[in-house]
């Protein structure tokens, strides 16, 4: 990994792939975007969340998340919560999966000024994940908090994160089953 983004007054980081705000008034505009751009294209998970909230324990967790096209996000489901997502820039499909991992239905998911899918609402225990379209996809993410990761379980049909090969690979056979988009 290469040397992180420069952080403006007021950020810091959490992880490479983490950065909050002691920002009590947060807004986002072109550079937020821009930096988390810069950012996510050093990672290894090729990925980069600002986080509004101010800390991890926070009850409402709000996010502005830019994502490499090539990127993977193993598919996944949340215990007792939901989350939403509002699409920015960009376009994925969102691909939503039963219990052995056949597709149930895919969205695809452009901007608003797009004319396509933009928002959605995923209600708890559905396992979900994203093919994205386009070089980069950025969006909003919003969920109850506090944030712990044993709330969120992996598909065990998927490959991990971990496996950057395995799960380009999956991704190719994704797309193939859903499409050219």
């Amino acid at each position: 990994m290469t040397k992180p983004a420069e952080l403006p007054p007021g950020f810091r980081f959490a992880t490479p792939e983490v950065i909050y705000t002691d920002r009590l008034f947060v807004t986002a505009g072109p550079e937020e975007v821009a930096l988390l751009k810069r950012q996510a294209a050093v990672t290894p998970r090729q990925r980069c969340r600002l986080c509004a909230h101010p800390a991890p324990d926070a009850a409402q967790q709000e996010m502005l998340i830019a994502m490499v096209g090539e990127g993977y996000v193993r598919p996944h489901r949340h215990r007792g919560k939901s989350e939403s997502l509002t699409v920015l820039e960009g376009a994925a499909d969102a691909v939503l999966f039963d219990e052995a991992g056949a597709i149930r239905e895919v969205i695809g998911m452009t901007p608003y000024a797009e004319g396509g899918q933009f928002f959605y609402r995923m209600p708890e225990g559905l396992y979900h994940g994203l093919v994205f379209r386009t070089p980069w996809f950025i969006y909003v993410e919003t969920t109850a908090g506090p944030f712990d990761p044993a709330r969120t379980e992996p598909a065990p049909w998927a490959p991990p994160e971990t496996e950057a090969e395995a799960g380009r690979a999956y991704v190719a056979a994704l797309v193939a089953r859903v499409g050219a988009g």
